[in-house]
């Protein structure tokens, strides 16, 4: 992979059209050409960050937002041991406040999901759009076939190492822990990627991104600053909403496991949303912290929302019960993690046998 990372820089316009040229059989060709279209734009024509920081002209505001950039992307490879992956070294200008646009699908009756396969990923349970008006017309036909769609923004995409992601302009907004969470995420795709374990590979990045945002923040402002302060309760209230969608998740999983007929099915879904609304409004407030979630209870709910919310929270408890075993050591827990490379069948049922095996007696 760093074979492939070096030879990237050199050309990389000529590998994405070879890339392109191997997979246009295996994804539909029109889609793969107006998608090459937006990556040509988004990250091969992306700036070395160096050569923008010498332009004459170049504001106050970007050159503190590549400082930051750095200061995390040390951090990641100095102080948690991710790879060194030479990503977030280049700029990319973008119009909006988002990259790109992704949909998901669930079937409506059912917690199935839906996922299209990719060349060298695999399977992957999205498919993303950098026009926004394609996601949108593809979820209505989705829709139409007895789906539940999600459509959502994203920040990013990782190229898991075989191009060199980029940061862009909308970031320049973020405060620390959303950048340092996103670039950290990111890093830990490109640093452990296991094909065909997709629920794995979000459930470790949002791990190490969580924790290792929230560490950079406590790092450089203190454990009793406002900002690491306000970064706490940011994420009791997104463990507690992750909660209770995992909530949502596992009685949508036992009615849509027991009901036998599909009228039965949606008739069980909507009760089971309309309890779930309920209990967030009547409770909020000893439940959260802050008013982030409070609306979450008058947006429309379907299976592809909390599939989504399932499937990028997780359940996240294995991770956390090895953390605190292992002392909440982050880089001890990113090297156990790294290890996992070597075990793509069963990496988590390795993590915990591994961690029971390395603790000493009295641990």
């Amino acid at each position: 992979m760093r074979h492939l990372r070096r030879v990237i820089t050199v050309a990389p316009l000529l590998l994405m059209l070879a890339f392109l040229a191997g997979t246009y059989v295996a994804v539909d060709g029109s889609y793969i050409v107006r998608q090459a279209v937006g990556f040509y734009r988004t990250v091969v024509l992306a700036r070395d960050i160096d050569a923008v920081r010498a332009e004459e002209d170049l504001d106050p505001e970007t050159e503190e937002f590549f400082d930051r950039v750095e200061e995390i992307r040390r951090f990641a490879v100095e102080e948690l041991g991710l790879e060194s992956s030479g990503n977030f070294t280049r700029y990319s200008k973008v119009e909006g406040d988002h990259l790109a646009t992704v949909v998901q699908v669930v079937r409506d009756d059912r917690m199935h999901r839906g996922t299209w396969n990719y060349p060298v990923v695999g399977d992957l349970f999205y498919r993303g759009y950098y026009n926004t008006a394609e996601a949108v017309s593809t979820a209505r036909r989705l829709r139409s076939q007895g789906y539940d769609v999600l459509v959502r923004q994203v920040d990013a995409f990782s190229s898991l190492g075989y191009f060199s992601d980029p940061v862009y302009s909308f970031m320049k907004e973020y405060d620390d822990y959303r950048l340092a969470n996103l670039i950290i995420h990111e890093e830990m795709h490109a640093t452990v990627w296991l094909d065909g374990k997709n629920a794995y590979n979000e459930e470790i990045a949002t791990f190490v991104g969580d924790e290792g945002a929230a560490l950079f923040v406590r790092e450089k402002y203190g454990a009793d600053s406002e900002e690491y302060q306000a970064v706490a309760q940011g994420r009791a209230d997104r463990r507690t909403y992750r909660a209770w969608l995992d909530e949502v998740y596992y009685a949508l999983t036992d009615a849509y496991r027991t009901l036998e007929t599909r009228e039965e099915r949606l008739e069980a879904k909507e009760a089971i949303f309309g309890e779930a609304r309920d209990h967030l409004k009547d409770n909020y407030d000893e439940m959260f912290q802050t008013d982030r979630y409070r609306g979450v209870a008058e947006q429309p709910l379907n299976n592809a929302r909390v599939d989504a919310g399932y499937q990028y929270g997780g359940d996240l408890s294995l991770y956390y019960d090895l953390y605190e075993e292992l002392g909440s050591d982050l880089p001890k827990m990113v090297e156990l993690i790294r290890r996992t490379e070597l075990h793509p069948r069963a990496p988590r049922e390795f993590l915990a046998a591994q961690v029971e095996e390395e603790l000493p007696a009295d641990g």
